[in-house]
């Protein structure tokens, strides 16, 4: 069979390799080809480090070498022009990659025939014997290496491809000499290679390296500075251009200790500024850094006492301050260690985040993706990215949880393109290809530094805290530690088996040692008696028996009182925990003292009323006053209205027209504070639900809802609701995982006016549909005043009528509301049907008001102004105009339909009725 040879050099010099052949196919070394795939004319590319098929542009990342794999036949590595090999992504069966070096078997590609031509091949994995293929033919498809041996889109052919050889030239020649250890100007060439190719130059650190190669030598630490040489030139009418970097070490002014960071907690280091504790680093230059939330500076042992960093049960965490961020955009070869105790109570250990130190460009990781370096206890590792966890992410470490109930140490060491973690001092884990250098990874332009650098906080929002933590002995370092520094100890410090053991011991003479004037005015601080607050409380700012001592305060519910003693009442008595932190020296000790609030004067109510919203006062067509004691102003929002329906006649009433939207009416407020303290009560509303109203059925159609939360899914705080999706009263106090629901189970009726309550008596709750009780749960144990009232808040927050705190949920839409009440109260059946509520009547007056003039859109029209004529005389009603294909129906004003079999003249008894003849309507009285 005839071969198809691709040769630039003679034959003899490629018949002297040591590979042999059997396919038709044999690519030339050292030549450089596109790999073109057939027949759709696209040629390998590459997207980042996603291999591809492209549009063929002559781009120079479209060119590939095929280097012969020793003693193997008719196989290659495949060497891109920028020296990156394509390989099989060893965690995955398919996915296919370009990288730095070559990796076994996944590297190895077999080049096979295709009996469509003798040009033709195909691409085989050594380490997995699949083919490589796209699976679409547009630009950027990507190349994946799972296909069969007869994939469609996995045929290929070879084009020699363009080299610019000047400008390959003028790239191999172009170098700066030595950039390790720069202290004055550099040359920067303007031009390169034979051809005289021009160069121009960016910096990434322009304040250290000006383009024009000027120097400006940083003051304490070195620089590394990336230096781009950008050079084009133009070959058959296209433009190549190629980039070199090189990266500079600018030596610093002066020459810094190799610890660049220490934070041993030694007292003499630690000091108050503007109620914060802060804690300088033991080292040259001195970085501050700042106790945060409920972390703590906590003393363990007697006989030898160490000051240790307490990250505490919440949000606690060591922030070191912006400066010693500039020390990490300077890493190459470094380290980082530290010393840490985890309380075997700690059941958190497993989860995302849990990192011991945290060096960041960003607080939000997942959204600003823009670099980081992390220690993380989870699995005992460290990572480097530009990005985030699924981008530029290389890492290390041991993959378990760090160990608990005892000290232990963790370190990072960075040797050129070595990291290695140790734990105890004994290596673990080590990564021999990671690249990710600080000082070149994670430096923004505009930036001197990482902004976000913590010991026990992640810089993903979402992360565990590294809680219940002990820390001691963090250090940074510009070098590498060896394991003999680990075993026998750095600078001043003692190797780190010798400091466990110190630190076990001091542990377990005294895990909390308190100075003993702390505990002294801990216990001679007190308040007085709290029981009845009605004024303001002096909250002493400093001790009394030791001014040193510094107090700071803080308040479960600053509404009521705020953390300088500022006392304000509400319409109910409620309990606040305050909690004084007396501080000396970094150590914390707390008091806490409950108070409770007074209810304002005149908050009181006189009735069991506590809102009736009827929508009779309005002010600007939005605002709405609660006709009951307080006049609590609500608010209509969106696309709701107020609606007036009926006669001088029938009576004119105020009614809430929902719309059909997002319309809903806000109750404010205030309604909440007394919601929250319910238990027993009575909330309910009429309404009237239009025929044409589809979504009934829905979730959502809430006609109340008193919330913790406009977003119950995200932040589940607990709820009392009313629904006509199926007629419910449910409560809470967190989501639908916990509710207590009392429901009929059927939609709400429509196209008539009715009325829905729920009432709480003791632990029995009953639904009222118009007035008649329908079903009672005898288990309902949930009160407000237990489920609602939560610490931080006086009441609800969010109270809707015809909006569901659930995103999602549709709003109760073509619907109309009328008197809306809450009593503090359980109404009994005798209130509900005759006096005070007195429904039946009151739905009768709505009927006949509704009956009478509707008020409805222009698009539905009376009777009055079409073509029919309704005339009602003694015992009958009778309709002229009728054409015969009407449709005509009729109702009393109870809501209660009649069938039409004439509809020409209709027999009735004297009453008030609703006729409707298409989609016109009128009300008659018959007598």
């Amino acid at each position: 069979m005839k071969r198809i040879v691709y040769l630039v050099a003679l034959w003899v010099s490629w018949a002297l390799t040591l590979q042999s052949q059997a396919a038709n196919v044999i690519p030339q070394a050292g030549v450089y080809y596109n790999i073109v795939q057939t027949p759709s004319g696209m040629v390998f590319g590459a997207v980042s480090a996603q291999p591809v098929v492209q549009t063929a542009t002559k781009a120079l990342n479209q060119a590939f070498e095929f280097v012969p794999v020793e003693g193997k036949t008719d196989t290659y590595y495949i060497k891109s022009f920028y020296g990156l090999y394509l390989n099989k992504v060893a965690s995955s069966g398919w996915n296919v990659t370009y990288q730095s070096a070559i990796n076994g078997t996944n590297s190895e590609w077999v080049i096979t025939d295709d009996a469509s031509s003798t040009s033709v091949f195909r691409l085989m994995l050594n380490a997995n014997s699949k083919y490589l293929a796209t699976d679409a033919i547009t630009t950027n498809s990507n190349l994946y290496c799972d296909k069969a041996a007869d994939h469609v889109r996995g045929l290929f052919t070879l084009a020699a491809a363009t080299i610019p050889t000047n400008l390959v030239a003028a790239y191999n020649a172009l170098t700066l000499g030595g950039i390790t250890e720069v202290t004055s100007n550099l040359t920067l060439p303007a031009i390169s290679g034979p051809a005289n190719i021009p160069v121009s130059w960016t910096s990434s650190l322009p304040s250290v390296i000006a383009t024009d190669g000027t120097v400006t030598q940083p003051d304490n630490l070195d620089a590394t500075v990336k230096l781009t040489a950008t050079m084009s030139d133009v070959v058959d009418g296209v433009t190549f251009t190629m980039t070199k970097d090189f990266l500079v070490t600018v030596k610093a002014k002066t020459v810094v200790d190799d610890i660049l960071a220490n934070w041993d907690f030694a007292q003499d280091s630690i000091y108050i500024e503007n109620g914060a504790i802060k804690v300088k680093s033991s080292s040259t230059l001195g970085y501050v850094g700042t106790v945060m939330n409920d972390a703590s500076i906590r003393t363990i042992g007697t006989s030898e006492k160490y000051n240790v960093l307490y990250t505490g049960d919440g949000t606690g965490y060591f922030d070191m301050g912006t400066e010693i961020g500039k020390a990490i955009y300077s890493l190459n070869n470094y380290s980082m260690a530290g010393y840490f105790r985890i309380d075997a109570d700690n059941t958190n250990l497993s989860n995302d985040g849990n990192f011991i130190w945290n060096f960041s460009n960003t607080a939000d990781a997942p959204t600003d993706k823009n670099g980081y370096i992390i220690g993380s206890l989870k699995n005992q590792a460290q990572n480097v990215t530009s990005s985030y966890w699924a981008s530029g992410d290389q890492g290390v470490g041991l993959n378990t949880n760090a160990p608990k109930d005892g000290w232990h140490h963790i370190a990072f060491t960075q040797k050129g393109i070595v990291g290695t973690v140790y734990v105890d001092g004994v290596q673990v884990a080590q990564n021999t290809a990671m690249t990710n250098l600080p000082s070149t990874t994670l430096p923004i332009a505009g930036r001197t530094g990482t902004l976000y650098n913590w010991l026990g906080r992640s810089c993903y929002p979402g992360d565990n805290y590294l809680k219940k933590t002990m820390i001691y002995g963090f250090q940074l370092l510009k070098n590498v530690l060896t394991p003999d520094d680990l075993s026998n100890g750095f600078g001043t410090s003692e190797g780190v088996t010798a400091t466990i053991e110190k630190l076990n011991v001091a542990y377990a003479e005294n895990p909390n040692y308190l100075l003993p004037e702390l505990s002294t005015e801990a216990d001679n601080l007190t308040l007085g008696d709290l029981s009845a607050v009605t004024s303001n409380i002096p909250l002493p700012t400093k001790g009394s028996l030791d001014p040193s001592i510094s107090i700071s305060w803080k308040s479960t519910n600053t509404a009521l009182i705020n953390v300088d003693g500022v006392v304000t009442r509400h319409y109910n008595p409620n309990n606040v925990t305050l909690t004084a932190t007396l501080s000396k020296n970094g150590q914390k000790a707390t008091k806490t003292f409950t108070a409770t609030v007074l209810a304002k004067e005149g908050a009181a109510f006189t009735s069991d009323l506590l809102a009736k919203y009827d929508f009779a006062s309005v002010t600007n067509d939005t605002i709405v006053t609660d006709a009951a004691e307080k006049h609590f102003a609500g608010k209509v929002k969106n696309d709701a209205k107020i609606r007036t329906i009926g006669t001088a006649e029938t009576g004119v009433i105020n009614v809430l027209d929902l719309g059909n939207g997002t319309g809903y009416f806000d109750m404010g407020t205030e309604v909440g504070e007394l919601v929250s303290n319910l238990t027993d009560y009575t909330v309910g509303a009429y309404y009237r639900i239009d025929p044409t109203y589809t979504e009934i059925k829905k979730n959502g159609n809430f006609l109340w809802n008193f919330s913790n939360s406009k977003d119950i899914i995200n932040n589940p705080t607990g709820y009392i609701i009313g629904s006509l999706r199926n007629q419910a009263a449910t409560i809470t106090p967190d989501n639908w995982s916990s509710e207590k629901t009392v429901a009929v189970g059927d939609s709400a009726l429509k196209n008539n006016w009715h009325h829905f309550a729920y009432t709480q008596k003791g632990s029995v709750g009953t639904i009222y549909v118009d007035g008649q009780p329908q079903i009672a749960g005898n288990e309902i144990t949930t009160l407000p005043s237990t489920a609602l009232l939560k610490e931080g808040s006086l009441g609800t927050l969010y109270n809707w009528i015809g909006r569901s705190c659930y995103t999602g949920d549709v709003y109760l839409r073509k619907t109309l509301v009328a008197d809306f009440r809450l009593y503090k109260t359980a109404l009994t059946d005798e209130q509900i049907q005759t006096s005070v509520l007195n429904v039946s009547n009151h739905i009768n007056a709505l009927e006949a008001a509704y009956a009478a003039n509707p008020n409805i859109p222009a698009a539905i029209k009376t009777v009055t102004e079409s073509q029919y004529k309704v005339i009602a005389s003694v015992g009958s009603i009778r309709i002229l105009g009728l054409s015969g294909d009407e449709k005509v129906s009729l109702f009393d004003i109870t809501g209660r339909q009649f069938k039409v079999t004439n509809p020409a003249e209709i027999a009735l008894k004297s009453g008030v009725y609703i006729v409707k003849v298409n989609g016109y309507i009128t009300k008659v009285v018959v007598r």
